[in-house]
């Protein structure tokens, strides 16, 4: 009974993997760089024009910017278009619940982001099961758009 079960099961894991979205390679597309740039996610423009939530990738692998109401900051490593965000720390100010809830969603995003790849002048953050989350913008001071 073993004997027959195990070919058909090495089969379906061998499928299994040629199916996974993005393949072991993550999703189609070319690394982002990402030292030394600064992006936008203008999902999360409001209709009052706040600033956007942003991120600050350092030459030297530090995370930073702002998650809608709070600063963020951490540590981030790229290997071609895997990247790790690691723990991302904010500060603790409490705003109004609009803006809350796009700092909730932000942070999610970047919580799932396992892959960037270059979108235009920007990025596409991409989770570990290979949808696409976001794209985050070059930074434009001065624009809510």
């Amino acid at each position: 009974m073993i004997k027959a079960i195990l070919p058909a099961a090495l089969c379906a894991a061998l499928l299994a993997g040629c199916a996974a979205p993005g393949g072991t390679d993550g999703p189609a597309g070319e690394a982002a760089e990402l030292a030394g740039r600064n992006f936008m996610w203008t999902g999360g423009v409001s209709e009052d024009c706040e600033l956007p939530p942003s991120l600050n990738f350092g030459a030297d692998g530090s995370l930073s910017g702002s998650a809608g109401c709070n600063r963020l900051l951490g540590q981030y490593k790229q290997d071609g278009k895997k990247v790790d965000l690691g723990e991302i720390g904010t500060t603790m100010k409490l705003c109004a619940p609009a803006f809350m809830k796009v700092e909730q969603q932000f942070l999610g995003l970047l919580k799932e982001t396992a892959y960037i790849t270059k979108s235009g002048a920007g990025i596409d953050l991409w989770a570990k099961d290979g949808r696409k989350l976001t794209t985050l913008v070059p930074e434009r001071p001065g624009k809510c758009e």
